[in-house]
């Protein structure tokens, strides 16, 4: 499952683990991870809830989308075998979630949705490079401020979970032989 053992939390009984069930459709392995600090999870499902699942500016599928590739930026194989997983279970039309993690300009995606995923990965890169350009650019494809906040804050929580599953050393939850993300540069 990952370096550390798991904690005293029981599964079966943490109503916080019935929410990610609920919201997800399984238990990742992300936060069975974390059983150590049952406080820290259930401060995680008010982030990533709010964030990311409840309804807001953003398309679930956009949201799905920038998690997807600041990942994969990321080399996060957890990650993004997760999230690849959780846009098939939420039936998102359109490209292979692994398409868009890996190369979402060489898919067919709305040219909009291209420049947001562009906006995160220089946010994710690159974060002390934004500018108001770059804000600027996003409105020019009809982009609300509260959807940019929105994006920002997406590429925020993908970071956190990044860091946090490759500090615990989470084991993905699905099969990752899909997912072939670029070598490590030295």
């Amino acid at each position: 499952m990952g370096y550390l053992s798991l904690g005293p939390v029981d599964e079966g009984a943490f109503p916080p683990f019935a929410e990610i069930r609920k919201a997800f459709g399984f238990l990742p392995n992300f936060f069975r991870a974390q059983t150590w600090r049952p406080d820290l999870i259930e401060a995680e499902i008010g982030l990533i809830g709010g964030a990311m699942v409840k309804e807001g500016a953003l398309a679930r599928r956009q949201k799905e989308y920038i998690f997807l590739v600041t990942s994969a930026a990321n080399m996060s194989t957890y990650c993004v075998t997760a999230h690849c997983e959780i846009v098939r279970m939420l039936g998102i039309h359109g490209p292979e979630p692994e398409q868009i993690a890996l190369n979402h300009n060489a898919t067919d995606i709305p040219v909009a949705d291209k420049a947001l995923l562009n906006f995160a990965l220089k946010l994710n890169a690159t974060p002390s490079k934004i500018d108001a350009d770059d804000i600027e650019g996003l409105r020019t494809y009809d982009f609300t401020d509260q959807q940019i906040l929105e994006a920002i804050v997406m590429v925020g929580v993908s970071q956190f979970a990044n860091v946090v599953s490759f500090g615990l050393g989470t084991v993905p939850d699905f099969d990752s032989s899909r997912i072939l993300l670029p070598a490590a540069a030295d």
